[in-house]
């Protein structure tokens, strides 16, 4: 924050201006899904813009590989990056199955399928994993963050993964000492200054902070992590990360001191989740009611209660929530039990329990046979592969639909339930009629293969009528 408006913590440290940071984006709605952003990068407002900033360097523009975050606010750099023909290297999550996913510019080119492609789920689908043997060579490394100084000094969520990438990256040679550290952020989460003495030799530095408005070159690049410092970190950190006990592996036989430290401290606790008022979860937990002493007394405790007498506070009983529009159906045998047989006249009149009818479930009809539709594109609906089967006349009974995985199957009813409107029941004679079919709109869409099915026992169908 540059402007001096806002007190700074009273304590020194980095979770300190992370809270600050947090409170300040919640409290002036500043930040877009996922909220609250404690405990994360935030996905503040304006991100988009940064993006485009970020476009506009030449730092940016003479990349050809780029190190980005998967992070929601970089959602657009890693769009802007595919866009313009650029790799795109994103960490896999946690470090847990691997290093990093590698994403290439989409062949075909569309807006559609480079903003699936740099989407998280894109790079899960469309990345290929690369390990510690890649020969890659990264030109430029995009971060988030909570906050930065002027200085170049930057303040993760405090889990340290970055700090791990950029340092496996040193060590396997795809970055060095000149390579460009860029964060995206909002105005509020720069500081004109940060206390030197909360950063260590593994903090990450960044060389240029771009936010919606400005883009702040650091004057004086600090250095940066010359590779993993296995001192600071635990046993615990390998457990989690098998890439990270592969490094160790390798430099181990390579003769390096990879002692770590006794005492698993090198992971700073997650604060706790709160609402967007800054509030802890635990303040709306409902507070479990406790018995007591004379209510687990079944007799002394009742006898009590009833003379009035007993311990200052009444035990609590618990009751079955009942629907307020239904009135309790009292039983036969309670009716039966009545003194005299005469109902109490306070006693409010007792309605007839009314059994509704079972619902009957549509039986779905038996198929005949199945066709596989393969070569399905990403952005293709199942709305249109309905309205090809329509003009060629086919309408099958049920569809199983997996266009994202390119696929999806036509399943045929028996000979007399519905199969096609113009007549062809046969297995072949739909074949035929579906040859050189296209799905899509752009350029005329294209060929999709149809091939008859293996028998299928059990299917998750769509019911055509109702998509």
């Amino acid at each position: 924050m540059s402007t001096n408006d806002e007190p700074l913590p009273e304590e020194v440290s980095k979770q300190a201006y992370r809270k600050k940071v947090w409170d300040y984006l919640e409290a002036n709605n500043l930040a877009h899904f996922p909220r609250p952003v404690h405990g994360r990068i935030p996905n503040f407002k304006g991100s988009p813009e940064a993006a485009h900033e970020l476009a506009k360097l030449d730092v940016f523009k003479s990349a050809s590989t780029i190190k980005v975050n998967p992070d929601k606010p970089q959602d657009t750099v890693r769009f802007l990056a595919l866009e313009a023909g650029k790799t795109i290297l994103v960490p896999i999550p946690r470090l847990r199955t691997g290093f990093f996913q590698r994403v290439d510019p989409p062949p075909r080119g569309s807006k559609q399928d480079i903003k699936l492609a740099a989407s998280r789920r894109g790079a899960e689908q469309f990345g290929k994993p690369l390990g510690l043997d890649a020969n890659v060579k990264v030109d430029l490394v995009v971060l988030g963050s909570v906050a930065v100084s002027e200085e170049g000094y930057r303040i993760g969520k405090g889990e340290g993964y970055a700090d791990l990438e950029f340092a496996m990256m040193m060590g396997m040679g795809a970055v060095n000492e000149d390579t460009y550290v860029v964060s995206t952020v909002h105005d509020c989460q720069v500081f004109d200054t940060l206390p030197k003495e909360i950063f260590k030799e593994h903090d990450v530095p960044v060389d240029i902070i771009v936010t919606p408005t400005q883009v702040i070159r650091v004057s004086q690049r600090l250095p940066k992590p010359k590779g993993i410092i296995w001192s600071i970190l635990s046993s615990r950190r390998l457990k989690e990360m098998p890439i990270l006990q592969e490094l160790r592996e390798r430099e181990m036989a390579e003769g390096k001191d990879c002692t770590l430290k006794e005492v698993d401290s090198d992971i700073e606790e997650p604060p706790p989740r709160v609402n967007a008022r800054g509030e802890g979860r635990n303040r709306f937990r409902k507070r479990r009611p406790q018995l007591t002493k004379a209510s687990s007394e079944e007799g002394a405790g009742e006898e009590s209660r009833e003379n009035g007498v007993g311990g200052s506070r009444p035990s609590r009983t618990f009751r079955r929530r009942r629907n307020p529009g239904k009135k309790p159906v009292k039983s036969t045998t309670e009716e039966n039990t009545t003194s005299d047989d005469v109902p109490n006249e306070n006693e409010a009149p007792v309605s007839k329990k009314v059994r509704r009818p079972a619902l009957r479930l549509r039986q779905r009809p038996h198929v005949e046979f199945s066709l596989r539709v393969d070569n399905i594109a990403p952005d293709v609906r199942v709305r249109d592969l309905k309205a090809a089967l329509a003009e060629r006349g086919v309408k099958p009974s049920d569809i199983t639909w997996c266009g994202h995985r390119g696929y999806a199957f036509l399943h045929f009813a028996k000979t007399g339930q519905a199969a096609t409107v113009n007549a062809p029941v046969g297995v072949d004679s739909i074949v035929a009629s579906l040859r050189d079919m296209k799905l899509g709109t752009e350029g005329g869409g294209e060929n999709v293969k149809i091939e008859p099915a293996n028998h299928i026992t059990r299917i998750e169908v769509t019911d055509i009528s109702s998509v």
